[in-house]
């Protein structure tokens, strides 16, 4: 019979991931997690979200077969809580995030993926009419299950995958010294996903308790 996965055995499992992201930092912190939801059937993967009770940061803990296959520790950005129906645990996380010590945290450690953001580049028609190569970015939620709308800043979430020498001009809009052809390909090197081309992993829903 398969081992039973306890919230407790993620906590564990998210205490031992820390180091890689974080190093030495922040190690009074690690174990500080609550979990908020889980997702999945007996018979397929079951995925636990997890908050963190003092940072902007939450994670995912994916079981299968009765064991811990997979940890994803992710900032958790302001564009992770909808306006319209963002539980009470998403709207205190979106205001630690949209904190001045929140948007320093986000800046400092690469907590996101470049597959949590989606991109359109311009096309050459667009590129010569602007005099430069510019494309958008898209930010995905809930660890790629939605896509979000969002119209700030969010160099500081991402600048360091993006191609050398580009820059935010405006929310979520990009400046290229690339052309269009060599700009998507180096953002599809990187790990950004076409807009064109993603789908949802899967929608959010309800699970029961685990302990």
């Amino acid at each position: 019979m398969s081992k039973k996965i306890s919230t407790q055995d993620c906590k564990a499992a998210l205490i031992a991931a820390w180091p890689a992201t974080f190093g030495d930092d922040l190690a009074e912190v690690a174990s500080k997690w609550k979990r908020v939801s889980k997702r999945g059937k007996r018979g397929e993967p079951i995925e636990r979200v997890f908050f963190h009770d003092t940072l902007p940061l939450q994670a995912l803990v994916i079981e299968n077969d009765g064991a811990i296959v997979d940890t994803i520790l992710r900032g958790f950005a302001p564009f992770d809580a909808s306006e319209e129906n963002a539980t009470d645990a998403e709207y205190k996380m979106a205001e630690r995030a949209q904190s001045n010590a929140g948007f320093e945290f986000l800046g400092k450690y690469r907590l996101f993926r470049p597959s949590d953001f989606l991109f359109r580049v311009c096309s050459p028609e667009e590129a010569a009419r602007d005099g430069h190569t510019w494309y958008e970015l898209y930010p995905t939620t809930d660890f790629g299950r939605g896509d979000a709308q969002y119209d700030d800043q969010l160099d500081y979430l991402i600048q360091s995958y993006l191609p050398e020498g580009d820059g935010e001009v405006m929310e979520g809009t990009f400046a290229s010294q690339l052309g269009v052809a060599e700009c998507e390909a180096e953002l599809r090197a990187a790990g950004f996903v076409s807009a064109d081309e993603w789908t949802a992993t899967s929608k959010k829903s309800s699970g029961g308790d685990d302990d």
